[in-house]
């Protein structure tokens, strides 16, 4: 769970470069259901990709994490992706939930998450893991 937050707060200091070491080289990112591009974004090159389409249409993007919990071998982050709209300043909060899986240790003894499954629901987000409420 603590690599987890690391994570998102490495994401939201420097970005997603900041953010690809805590993910396997070859990470499986499953965009939420409703996605319309892509199914799934593989390896860091996927990672950049898919994070891009999300903030590439948004001034001052960011991720507010309101709670990470263990399921087991998975984590679950419920978030909510936050920003404006470009040129709009439509303000936009949209809750997300994230099950990270297929934890590895690195070779620099961190963990790194070797799949994720993103939902624009946190319950869809807790069932997925098992924690439905």
């Amino acid at each position: 769970m603590e690599a987890v937050r690391r994570g998102f707060d490495a994401l939201r200091v420097g970005g997603i470069e900041a953010l690809l070491p805590f993910f396997t080289t070859d990470v499986v990112m499953h965009p939420f259901p409703e996605w319309p591009d892509d199914p799934v974004y593989r390896g860091h090159d996927g990672a950049r990709k898919l994070i891009a389409a999300w903030t590439d249409n948004f001034e001052e993007w960011g991720v507010d994490v309101s709670e990470i919990r263990a399921a087991g071998t998975r984590v679950v982050a419920l978030t909510e992706m936050i920003g404006q709209i470009k040129g709009s300043g439509v303000p936009i909060r949209q809750p997300m939930g994230a099950v990270f899986s297929e934890i590895h240790e690195n070779t620099a003894g961190e963990n790194t998450a070797g799949e994720v499954h993103f939902f624009l629901t946190w319950l869809e987000a807790l069932k997925a893991a098992g924690l439905e409420e």
